[in-house]
């Protein structure tokens, strides 16, 4: 099942690239007040137990890379959706 989203093109661009059994995103944000929903989602995996699950990068800019393993990848985009980063979801 794949998953699509929609997002405000005039507040932040993402960008994802599948790497083995990890889905590599980049994130830019236009909109700098956008960083405390990005943080949000951030700090949600980082009071699981897993480890391994998201890696975050920050870079100059307001752009972040985000590692996530496969099997995490539908919650990361969930979080992001509930955090206002993503508009709409869908899996077809």
């Amino acid at each position: 099942m794949k998953t699509e989203y929609k997002y405000n093109e005039q507040l932040l661009e993402i960008t994802e690239t599948v790497n083995g059994n990890d889905i590599e995103i980049s994130i830019t944000l236009i909109d700098s007040e956008l960083k405390k929903n990005l943080k949000k989602v951030r700090d949600f995996f980082d009071e699981n137990d897993v480890i391994s699950d998201i890696y975050f990068y920050i870079h100059p800019n307001n752009k972040y890379q985000i590692i996530v393993r496969k099997d995490f990848y539908n919650e990361f985009i969930i979080q992001l959706f509930r955090q206002g980063l993503l508009k709409e979801i869908k899996w077809v």
